[in-house]
C-alpha cells in the first residue's frame, strides 16, 4: 500500500508541493494531461474494480457510494489543490459512513451547538482520510500523474481501499459487537457515541463514552469538572472544540454514566 506519512511529514510534503506548484505554474506545459482528467479516469477505473462490492461510481466528487438499508458507505476522492499538469495529479481518499437513523435521532435530540436545522439526508457516523485507519494513524496519497506508473498506483489505491476502508465498513455489519472498535478508530469524533445511543440504546452509548475516557485518560479530570459545572447550572457550550467538554455535554444532556460509579 501507499506509504502512510506522519502528520508532520505530510505538512512538510505539502510545503514542498506548494513550492513546486508555484514554479510549474510560472511555466505551464499546455500539452500535458490535465490533473482533473487524469484523476477522473483513474477514479472511474477504481470504481469499476469495486463495483462487485456494491459501489456505484459518481463523477461528482468523484465518489463511490453504496447503500445498505439504514447506512450509506462512501469513498471520496479529494484532489490536491497543488496538482500541476504533467507533474502532479494526487488524491486523498476518505471513507465515510452515514446513517438515516442517526439523522432522525439528531432531529429529536438537538444539541447546543446545532445552530442550523438538521439536514434531510443521512448524518455522518464515522469516517475520515483512510490513512487514519493505519497504525499509527497517518496520511496517505496517490499520485496518478506519471502515465508509466499510473496503473500500479491505481492498483495500490484499490488494495488500500479494500484493506482499510472496506474492513472498517464491515464493522457496521455487527455494530453491537463492534461499537468499541468503531469508536476507537475515530480520533476525535464523538459521533459513534450518538450512533450507539440512536440505534443500540443507553448501555451501548455509555460503553462507548467510557472507552473514550479509557483511551484518553488525560481527559478524565476535565470531563469530570465540566460535568459538575453543567450539573450546577453552567451554560452548555455552543460550539464543538474540546473533547472532554463536548463529551461531558453529551453525558449531561442524555444522563449518561460514563464513569461506572452509579
Amino acid at each position: 500500500m501507499a506509504k502512510s506519512q506522519s502528520h508532520l511529514e505530510a505538512l512538510h510534503a505539502t510545503a514542498r508541493h506548494k513550492a513546486d506548484a508555484a514554479k510549474a505554474r510560472a511555466q505551464p506545459d499546455h500539452s500535458a494531461e490535465k490533473p482533473k482528467d487524469v484523476i477522473l479516469a483513474a477514479c472511474a477505473q477504481i470504481g469499476e474494480r469495486l463495483a462487485s462490492k456494491g459501489f456505484v461510481f459518481l463523477k461528482s466528487g468523484p465518489t463511490l457510494k453504496r447503500t445498505d438499508d439504514d447506512l450509506t458507505f462512501t469513498i471520496q476522492f479529494q484532489s490536491d489543490h497543488n496538482n500541476v499538469a504533467g507533474k502532479r495529479a494526487a488524491v486523498w481518499i476518505h471513507a465515510m459512513v452515514l446513517s438515516r437513523k442517526l439523522a432522525e435521532w439528531d432531529k429529536r435530540h438537538p444539541k447546543p451547538w446545532n445552530h442550523d436545522p438538521r439536514p434531510s439526508g443521512p448524518t455522518i457516523v464515522a469516517g475520515g482520510q483512510i490513512g487514519n485507519l493505519t497504525s499509527p494513524p497517518g496520511w496517505m496519497e496517490w499520485n496518478f500523474a506519471d502515465a508509466v506508473t499510473r496503473q500500479d498506483v491505481i492498483d495500490d489505491a484499490v488494495t488500500s481501499i479494500e484493506t482499510l476502508a472496506l474492513s472498517f465498513f464491515a464493522l457496521f455489519g455487527d455494530p453491537a459487537g463492534n461499537m468499541a472498535d468503531i469508536a476507537a478508530r475515530q480520533l476525535v469524533s464523538l459521533k459513534p457515541l450518538e450512533y450507539a445511543m440512536a440505534t443500540l440504546g443507553r448501555e451501548a452509548a455509555e460503553a462507548v463514552g467510557r472507552s473514550y475516557l479509557m483511551r484518553h485518560p488525560q481527559l478524565t479530570a476535565s470531563f469530570s469538572q465540566a460535568l459538575i459545572e453543567f450539573q450546577q447550572g453552567a451554560s452548555l457550550p455552543t460550539a464543538l472544540g474540546h473533547m472532554a467538554r463536548d463529551l461531558a455535554t453529551l453525558a449531561f444532556i442524555h444522563d449518561l454514566d460514563l464513569t461506572g460509579q452509579d
